[in-house]
């Protein structure tokens, strides 16, 4: 996708594309999450609540791992590619921010592995950690898009 860019506008505008799919993809994450906890908080029944669950979580279970590997086998190799193009050093912070944002993924995916399978019995605590988790790397992933192809779009209406 990068290969084909002649300029850095063009790398900027394809990462844009990019980055604007990938936060869709992550939108649908947070609103399965709601649903789900909406769910458990919202009955006692555990018996009606775990068939309407377990659909909602192997849903969530899917949109966790397509979101997951887009940002670390498209997303974040596209927003180095950028840095490398635009030279500006940006790059030093991609150094730091991705490693961080690959600690999250250990329990994310660590989430999908034990649901659906594993019923509702420690749902709500697994949850809450996703929920933590996520949010953890989701305040990662703006600082990294915000510091590098943030950067890069001022860089441009600049010129």
């Amino acid at each position: 996708m990068l290969d084909n860019c002649k300029d850095s506008r063009e790398t900027w505008q394809a990462v844009e594309a990019l980055l604007q799919g990938w936060l869709k993809e992550r939108r649908e994450v947070l609103v399965k999450y709601t649903a789900i906890a909406a769910t458990l908080a919202a009955t006692l029944d555990r018996d009606a609540t775990a068939e309407r669950v377990n659909e909602g979580i192997e849903r969530l279970c899917q949109l966790l791992v397509d979101y997951v590997s887009a940002g670390h086998f498209e997303v974040f190799v596209a927003l180095q590619k950028e840095a490398e193009i635009f030279a500006d050093g940006s790059g030093e912070v991609a150094d730091v921010l991705i490693p961080n944002i690959g600690d999250t993924t250990e329990v994310i995916l660590g989430f999908e592995e034990k649901y659906p399978a594993a019923g509702i019995d420690d749902l709500d605590a697994d949850l809450s950690l996703l929920g933590e988790v996520l949010e953890s790397r989701f305040a990662l992933e703006d600082r990294l898009i915000a510091l590098l192809h943030g950067s890069h779009a001022a860089q441009l209406a600049a010129d």
